[in-house]
């Protein structure tokens, strides 16, 4: 099982270590790993970029984000189903209807 993820940027590759990530932004060809390290920009889609993480560790909650299981703190409701997620470092991020099943099943709820 892989520990890091390797980050390409201009003349350098950046291991960062999988239990850092945080959230996974996308942006056109690119997403924005969010890490207790930094941000980091990775020319990558966001379809081969969940290819490559464990799907024990991480989970697709919208088209364009990813989060680290492990850095859940709540999901809210609104309007009665449950549309927000709260991440320990207070990040709000949206959730998805067509990814609220894979999360909770995710997180055996």
């Amino acid at each position: 099982m892989k520990r890091v993820f390797p980050v390409r940027s201009v003349g350098k590759i950046e291991l960062v270590p999988l239990n850092e990530i945080r959230w996974i932004k996308g942006a056109a060809n690119y997403v924005e790993i969010h890490a207790a390290s930094g941000k980091y920009m990775h020319r990558e889609t966001m379809h081969n970029v969940i290819e490559q993480l464990d799907a024990s560790m991480f989970v697709r909650i919208h088209r364009s984000a990813i989060v680290n299981l492990e850095q859940i703190k709540e999901i809210s409701s609104e309007l009665g189903r449950y549309s927000l997620l709260v991440l320990h470092d207070g990040t709000e991020l949206k959730i998805g209807n067509a990814y609220r099943e894979q999360l909770f099943d995710a997180l055996n709820l």
